[in-house]
């Protein structure tokens, strides 16, 4: 996704109108960069598309869905986090990352796996809002005093876990929540 800025002169005058990418403000991050007015050619296009498969995470989101289904039905001693990765393991994938550093996985992690990764630090390009519990639960009670129903999450992933917990709990109105966030883990 991108965003359509324009490059105005030194005089405030002669603007051109350019897209860049929606999400990094930093060029080095992401290199996107397109006159308006600029025919793209073919071989421009099939090297973005090869630059986008290159950075498309190892799985498909439905791949990503089955193998946490699979997790979860493992016993608790086979269950394994590996934090270099920062993916769950499979039984079978437990050799190959025998080299990182990984961790068992309570069913409290599960259910917030938020607390499992770590915050990505580029700034510039990941505006996550990892919040800490008391903030977080400070934010649900509030929305939840002033009767809004529906919430939508914007790279705030442990208000949308508190907001899935609080909803299975039956203990109070349910809340619609949707979490869009860039990062693809």
């Amino acid at each position: 996704p991108t965003l359509l800025f324009e490059k105005i002169g030194k005089r405030g005058n002669n603007g051109r109108r350019y897209y860049a990418c929606s999400a990094c403000r930093d060029r080095k991050d992401c290199s996107f960069f397109q006159w308006e007015d600029e025919k793209v050619s073919e071989a421009t296009m099939l090297a973005r598309e090869a630059e986008m498969q290159s950075k498309r995470p190892g799985f498909t989101e439905q791949e990503y869905y089955n193998r946490f289904l699979k997790f979860s039905s493992l016993p608790h001693n086979e269950k394994k986090f590996c934090e270099n990765c920062q993916i769950l393991l499979l039984p079978a994938e437990h050799s190959a990352h025998s080299a990182h550093r990984t961790t068992g996985v309570t069913a409290a992690q599960l259910r917030r796996p938020s607390t499992l990764l770590r915050p990505l630090e580029n700034k510039k390009c990941n505006a996550q809002y990892l919040f800490t519990d008391r903030s977080a639960h400070f934010l649900l009670d509030t929305l939840a005093g002033l009767g809004y129903r529906k919430v939508l999450c914007l790279g705030t992933p442990r208000l949308q876990e508190l907001i899935r917990l609080r909803n299975v709990e039956q203990k109070h109105e349910p809340m619609q929540s949707l979490l869009l966030d860039i990062d693809l883990r």
